[in-house]
């Protein structure tokens, strides 16, 4: 008797069904990583709109304030505040406070006394030493 070489054979449809199942997965994951580049491609073009409206509110702020600096308004602001002008007819008054003022000793009960020296003063204190009386009305500053 002879033997005969035993082959396992396949059967043709589990041979294509091995191959479609083989496609198929590489179809999936292909499909999976497609899927995943575009989400991401979703979430950097949604951040990138959210920046783009950030810099356009920035732009229209620049582009008012741009129109406000062009302005006479703006001209006539920087001229009086910075530079001290005065329009024609008007007197430009800058309150200096005395020495007498800068060196009284301030006696206040909520404040504890402090040294003598030069005080600062804002321009609305400035303004109610030189027309009020320090002593008689109470009003005191600390040394800054």
């Amino acid at each position: 008797m002879t033997k005969k070489k035993q082959t396992a054979k396949i059967p043709l449809a589990q041979f294509a069904a091995i191959i479609a199942l083989s496609i198929s997965v590489f179809f999936i994951i292909d499909f999976a990583r497609r899927a995943a580049a575009n989400y991401r491609v979703q979430r950097e073009a949604e951040r990138l709109g959210q920046e783009v409206e950030m810099v356009r509110r920035h732009q229209e702020r620049l582009l008012a304030r741009r129109s406000y600096v062009a302005s006479d308004l703006y001209i006539e602001e920087m001229a009086r505040k910075e530079l001290k002008w005065a329009r024609p007819g008007e007197t430009v008054v800058v309150v200096i406070p005395t020495s007498e003022a800068a060196t009284t000793k301030l006696s206040s009960p909520a404040l504890p006394p402090t040294s003598i020296g030069p005080v600062a003063y804002t321009p609305a204190e400035a303004w109610w030493l030189l027309f009020f009386d320090n002593s008689s009305t109470g009003y005191t500053r600390a040394n800054p």
